[in-house]
């Protein structure tokens, strides 16, 4: 037998733990007479929390603790405690050793009660927990623990009747040398090498691609594996006191070898000495399950890929549950800056590995929202673009303080599958101009409908309507003309309805139309000459027909053109005056881009013509164009002056408040 093998045999669980054992029952003979201890209260729990001290260190916690570790060590102890108070000649001792295990019982629990998987490492109640967590697993660790109970009776029992001295001596030495067990360098196998017989070893590392992603050669008899597995490994071209933590992101077949790549997600609290560098284990059991928790798996969405920019990164989709949709919300950490981006969309895509080798994949895309900022109530541009690999996690965000608000301030939505409010200025929206667009029925009435209602707090409404539409909903509208509007504009009325017939731009209408916009902007134009700046805002629901571009307009050009001009004097001129307006359009290409070019603020929901495309791609950006057409209904893209946010976003409002 050579010398490495003798060297590994002592290192093995099993031989340790007889040998202790055999130790123990020898000691206990030439002390005592007696091979085993006797039943006797200060034999029973004596020897039991010095085998307690043993079986913990071979096999309890051979790698590291956790609050539930401590938990299974304290309840038992104060279970026997409870059962032996009789047996305890002291009470006092007795008080303050249950008293102590209940303590640390407590704080193991609260530690875990505490722990928020959905909040930063930053966060308050995280970082109580971990000082708790460390507290607990600091005294409440076995070997700790159990060797106070067997310190406490061989003090009691032995040391305080000054008997068996020679024999407490080598009890002493035997329990030293259990402590002296170094956890991390024990083995389960006797004879073989660690590498031949440790069936957890799963491959070797044969380069690394990235500072996260690592390429793993596997072994030919390697257990299956499967995505998403956890795995740990020591990697000697970096720190060598760290064992990290990572997961099987992807394996696949080259060249008849298997292959498999695994990303570092993070490390273990203790360095595992065992692990031969640079061989890759796969976990199990509570340690898999502790692991997954830790490294939050389910909520693991892919990785940062090349060709990512500042604004818009590129990602290779991985989930555990397919479930990942166009506007969800992502996070990643680049240093400790925390960047929340959202999905804009997929494609699939295929990687070359070799010659005659493809692996296919799915590339999201996803734009930056940045950080949040709980004082403004929106996201904050990152200036950086976060490194090849870096991973990346759904968020719910459910760990953000959001602050209430009040009027002008209105809520549009959230942002899809969390609590982040998208906030509107109404003030803003009317005074620099809001534009509603998008194909019929993705919700563009019922979010006007909405806005309509909070801006009737201090502002009057006049809706230019062909559909007949808007007086049925709201049934208090006063009907509007030439006749009236001077009336409602210094009334006490604030929502005013101007009726088309459907053919809206014959000549009768369009001048009727222009004289009655003519009066509007004329009676705001005197309030404010006279230091009385009124607020209004004028609706154009479906805006082709009321200010069409040129290509589009009726059988008048000139007629309609007063309209369109008259309109365009708002748009240019009113926001001095307090008049603003509400486009409601289907197509841009339809509008008056003198009009609707003037509108600050821009909500678009679903669309699919080449024209908005482009026109919107100047507002909300080329990235977020492309989400246009697969959004849901009542989902919408949000920018502009009235927007509470830096960034154009995707925002649900079948949400709002």
């Amino acid at each position: 037998m050579t010398l490495e093998k003798v060297k590994l045999l002592l290192k093995n669980r099993i031989v340790l733990f007889f040998g202790f054992f055999v130790a123990l029952l020898l000691l206990n003979f030439f002390g005592t007479g007696r091979l085993f201890p006797t039943t006797e209260t200060k034999d029973l729990w004596f020897y039991s929390g010095v085998f307690m001290v043993l079986f913990t260190v071979l096999f309890i916690e051979p790698y590291y603790s956790s609050p539930k570790n401590v938990i299974t060590n304290t309840v038992p102890l104060i279970l026997v405690f409870l059962a032996i108070k009789g047996d305890i000649a002291d009470q006092t001792q007795w008080w303050v050793i249950v008293t102590s295990l209940v303590l640390l019982l407590v704080i193991a629990v609260v530690a875990m009660v505490l722990d928020d998987k959905n909040s930063s490492p930053t966060a308050f109640r995280n970082k109580l927990s971990e000082r708790l967590k460390n507290i607990a697993i600091f005294f409440g660790k076995g070997k700790r623990l159990y060797s106070a109970i067997f310190l406490y009776f061989l003090l009691v029992y032995y040391v305080g009747q000054n008997s068996l001295s020679w024999y407490v001596f080598w009890l002493l030495v035997i329990w030293a040398f259990m402590l002296l067990i170094d956890q991390n360098d024990l083995t389960n196998a006797f004879l073989g090498s660690k590498k031949e017989k440790d069936k957890s070893a799963i491959g070797q590392i044969f380069g690394i691609e990235s500072q996260k992603m690592f390429l793993v050669k596997l072994f030919n008899d390697s257990r299956t594996l499967k995505k998403f597995d956890v795995v740990k490994f020591n990697y000697s071209m970096r720190n060598s006191s760290m064992t990290y933590t990572g997961i099987v992101f992807d394996h696949y077949l080259l060249n008849q070898e298997q292959w498999a790549k695994v990303l570092w997600l993070g490390e273990c609290k203790n360095y595992v000495k065992r692990l031969i560098d640079d061989t890759v284990y796969i976990t199990s059991g509570e340690e898999k399950n502790d692991l997954l928790e830790e490294l939050e798996i389910d909520k693991f969405a892919g990785v940062v890929v090349e060709g990512s920019e500042i604004g818009k990164i590129k990602f290779e989709y991985s989930k555990k549950e397919d479930d990942l949709q166009e506007g969800d919300l992502l996070e990643l950490y680049v240093g400790d800056k925390r960047l929340f981006y959202q999905v804009v969309s997929g494609v699939t895509d295929k990687e070359q590995l070799e010659a005659r080798n493809e692996a296919g994949f799915i590339e999201g895309k996803a734009v930056q929202l940045g950080e949040w900022d709980a004082t403004t109530l929106s996201f904050k541009k990152f200036g950086w673009v976060p490194q090849i690999n870096t991973p990346i996690f759904t968020a719910d965000a459910a760990d953000i303080n959001v602050p209430d608000h009040e009027y002008p301030e209105f809520q549009l939505g959230k942002i899809p599958n969390t609590q982040l409010p998208s906030l509107i200025n109404l003030n803003d929206a009317v005074s620099h101009h809001l534009a509603l667009l998008g194909v019929t029925g993705s919700g563009k009435s019922h979010l006007a409908r909405q806005i309509i209602d909070k801006l009737r707090t201090d502002t009057k409404i006049i809706c230019i309507d062909f559909t007949g539409e808007w007086k049925k909903e709201k049934p208090d509208a006063i009907v509007l003309d030439k006749t009236n509007i001077n009336d409602f504009l210094t009334g006490d009325d604030s929502f005013g309805v101007v009726e088309l017939p459907a053919l809206s731009n014959t000549v009768e209408v369009v001048q009727a139309t222009e004289k009655l916009l003519s009066i509007v902007f004329d009676y705001a134009k005197q309030c404010y000459e006279a230091g009385e700046k009124e607020k209004i805002c004028i609706v154009l629901e479906e805006a082709h027909t009321i200010v069409p571009e040129a290509n589009f307009l009726g059988v008048n050009n000139w007629d309609s053109k007063a309209v369109v001009n008259k309109m365009g004097q708002i748009a240019l001129q009113g926001r001095k005056y307090g008049v603003g307006l509400m486009v409601i359009a289907q197509r841009t290409a339809n509008v008056s881009k003198t009009v609707l070019t003037q509108c600050n603020t821009v909500i678009c929901f679903q669309a699919f013509d080449e024209t908005s495309f482009n026109f919107l791609g100047n507002y909300v950006g080329k990235g977020m164009v492309e989400a246009l057409p697969n959004l849901k209904q009542y989902h919408a893209i949000v920018t502009g002056k009235a927007i509470k946010s830096n960034v154009p976003m995707i925002i649900d409002l079948t949400s709002e408040a």
